[in-house]
């Protein structure tokens, strides 16, 4: 059994933020989330993803290259899905890295699992 002045449900943007706020206030602090979430659905399904194919595509084609190098110019002939996917889960473990670390400096514990009310003092992690 665990006893924390926090458990935050997530960790996305929100839960994070609330995380840390707690943590440098001298409370102790967890969060339950999946091990494939961490960072939520921004980081792993969401906003990053989604720019990183566009940043990518727009790199891998030498579209925002060709104002300097000239209109043939391009970093890759042959840009594949995997390509695209390779770039994308590095940029994803590189930010739940961050994330990760950021966590361990502020001393806060990351429970994996899914967690849920049992009652208003009590949350089953699942």
């Amino acid at each position: 059994m665990y006893d924390f002045d926090l458990l935050v449900l997530g960790s996305g943007p929100s839960g994070q933020k609330a995380a840390i706020a707690a943590a440098k206030l001298g409370r102790r602090v967890a969060i339950v989330d999946r091990r494939d979430m961490l960072g939520g659905v921004c980081i792993n399904t969401g906003t990053v993803p989604s720019k990183t194919l566009r940043e990518a595509v727009l790199y891998l084609t030498g579209l925002t290259q060709r104002d300097l190098y000239g209109s043939s110019y391009r970093v890759k002939d042959e840009i594949t899905v995997g390509d695209l996917a390779a770039r994308t889960q590095h940029v994803i473990s590189r930010q739940t890295d961050v994330i990760r670390n950021q966590l361990a400096r502020n001393r806060i514990t990351l429970i994996t699992g899914t967690g849920r009310f049992a009652d208003p003092h009590a949350v089953w992690s699942v």
